[in-house]
């Protein structure tokens, strides 16, 4: 008996720690944000995750050709082109920099619903598809400018390495179990009206989980816009022009980041085509795969947050970009072993290089903060971005055009990766070079916060 009530007054003290731990984690306001990010950015994944894994077989199962399957990506980034810009000049003049990525979120849930009914509407299914594509992946591609507008105004620097580290650790949890369950799900049924059904289930989950988003965003705080009430005029478009003219620091991140991202968006369409047809990838094959990438991605993000920490994110981007330009090589190599064994090659290889990569978007987006001023600063990030989203409308559709006019066969796809791997050697000596020459002068990698306070 006084064995028992030792146990259990021993529980107590342990269980009262373990709440007031979390109560004072709670209680500081960078912790709560960095919750509230973390939330909505594992709901936000979700449906990126349902996105990058199902749209291509929603559209190869809805009867979509080749041609048609490179316009997944086409199509949402123009959408999104056309978006940025016009996004960027309502949110620097709206009291709140929440204010358009919550009404864009609102939005996008109501489309999804039309995109899961899409199988439902006969004939002209493609038709609606392409229409729904743009309003659901079109619009995520214009809302991610509008996010980190608000992240930037909503987290001082000092935290920003951190509450996205932890955002993305969370994100890549989801992003490994999403397209898993739903390869799964989808690999129970032989039939294309079974495949397709399973998939409107999770586009219908996106709905909601959109839906929710938009309410965790409008709980976080943020400081007010310098440009709130303000009318835009082509006089004040001249002059964030000349501005971004003369910074040299942007210019210098923004030519050797665009350079990056050509050689990286040009194999998108063709990854999904070496996959399935070279690789004989199935849906269950495509599900582990995108799980693996989520691992190692998971297992990255906290190795290269602290990298970033002691050393610096210009030293941690060359380790990314080498992840990244092995992947032309390994698809390669998992063709010439074959059968099985090249499958599976491919997708411990290949999901193994995403522990580098996990780094990329988590200095990227620094980078491009350090160097833009804030003000007009929504509308900056929306240049930046349609610029990055135009090349991945573009790049798609001109590698499966590249790989055509090479023959489009065996030997054209070898030919292909090979293009692909010599740029992005290209590309990463770039970045290289960059973290050396920051080393010499750190001052052409960072505005200082005057500067950025008083540009215009």
């Amino acid at each position: 008996m006084k064995r028992n009530e030792k146990a259990a007054g021993g529980e107590a003290p342990a269980e009262k720690g373990l709440r007031a731990g979390i109560r004072r984690f709670g209680e500081k306001p960078s912790n709560r944000l960095l919750l509230l990010f973390a939330l909505e950015g594992v709901l936000l994944q979700y449906v990126a995750s349902i996105n990058g894994f199902g749209n291509n077989l929603y559209a190869t199962n809805l009867g979509a050709t080749p041609s048609q399957i490179a316009l997944n990506q086409t199509i949402p980034n123009l959408t999104a082109v056309l978006l940025m810009l016009p996004a960027g000049l309502i949110s620097d003049r709206m009291k709140s920099a929440k204010t358009v990525p919550v009404s864009m979120l609102l939005f996008m849930g109501t489309m999804y619903l039309g995109f899961g009914t899409v199988p439902a509407l006969g004939e002209n299914r493609m038709i609606f598809y392409f229409a729904f594509l743009a309003m659901t992946a079109g619009l995520i591609a214009a809302f991610n400018a509008q996010w980190q507008n608000l992240f930037a105004a909503a987290v001082p620097p000092g935290e920003q390495n951190r509450t996205y580290a932890f955002r993305n650790r969370l994100m890549f949890a989801i992003g490994t179990l999403s397209p898993l369950i739903c390869g799964q799900a989808m690999s129970h049924f032989q039939t294309t009206d079974g495949k397709l059904g399973v998939l409107r289930v999770f586009y219908y989950i996106s709905a909601a989980f959109l839906y929710l988003q938009a309410f965790i965003l409008s709980r976080i705080r943020v400081r007010p816009n310098l440009d709130a009430g303000k009318r835009f005029s082509l006089k004040d478009a001249g002059e964030l022009f000349g501005s971004l003219a003369r910074n040299r620091r942007f210019l210098f991140f923004f030519g050797s980041v665009l350079f990056f991202y050509l050689g990286w968006h040009v194999d998108w369409s063709m990854w999904y085509i070496g996959e399935t047809r070279y690789l004989g990838m199935t849906e269950a094959h495509l599900s582990y795969f995108t799980a693996l990438c989520s691992v190692f991605q998971l297992l990255g993000i906290g190795f290269w947050a602290r990298v970033n920490q002691k050393k610096s994110i210009h030293f941690s981007l060359p380790f990314g970009l080498f992840g990244l330009l092995l992947c032309p090589a390994t698809i390669m190599a998992a063709h010439a072993i074959g059968g099985d064994a090249g499958r599976w090659f491919f997708m411990i290889v290949g999901s193994a290089e995403n522990f580098p990569q996990a780094c990329i978007a988590l200095c990227i987006l620094q980078m491009l903060l350090a160097v833009i001023p804030d003000r007009n600063r929504a509308l900056t990030i929306s240049l930046y971005t349609m610029m990055i989203t135009l090349s991945n409308s573009l790049m798609p559709l001109l590698g499966v055009r590249i790989f055509n006019a090479l023959g489009g066969e065996t030997k054209a796809f070898y030919l292909f990766n090979g293009i692909v791997f010599v740029w992005r050697i290209l590309s990463t000596s770039l970045f290289v070079y960059r973290y050396l020459l920051y080393r010499k002068k750190p001052d052409l990698f960072l505005m200082p916060e005057e500067e950025k306070r008083a540009s215009s």
